[in-house]
């Protein structure tokens, strides 16, 4: 169900927190695709239903009570597409932000294994 993630006790290096960072951005550049196709897919879905509950309720007989609950019946299927579209929106904004969670923690990887190179003694000679 979930992604599994490899843990290691393998020293990083520079060029692997970088390769790791490009990923996440592509990752991230990814998600906020899908999202945006994913929010005007809601968008979309939530006037449907909205549209088919208000004509059922204006084509409808008694009292108003009566036709409100008439028209939620008959918009149910759109109504439940439509919260289907917004959840998945809603998940989608969970992602995104558990990506750049990521994406923060190795700028920081990054900073903590640039202080420690800095403080590693250095030679050019073999």
């Amino acid at each position: 169900a979930g992604v599994r993630r490899r843990v290691t006790d393998t020293l990083l290096t520079p060029v692997d927190v970088v390769r790791q960072l490009s990923k996440l951005g592509g990752e991230l550049d990814a998600a906020v695709r899908t999202l945006k196709s994913a929010e005007i897919e809601a968008v979309e879905k939530r006037h449907e239903a909205d549209m088919v509950e208000s004509r059922a309720f204006l084509s409808g007989d008694g009292s108003m009570d009566l036709r409100k609950h008439q028209a939620r019946v008959a918009a149910d299927k759109f109504e439940l597409g439509a919260m289907t579209a917004e959840a998945v929106v809603k998940h989608l904004r969970a992602h995104i932000r558990t990506i750049e969670t990521r994406i923060e923690i190795g700028r920081s990887m990054g900073v903590a294994l640039r202080s420690e190179l800095k403080i590693l003694p250095y030679s050019e000679t073999p």
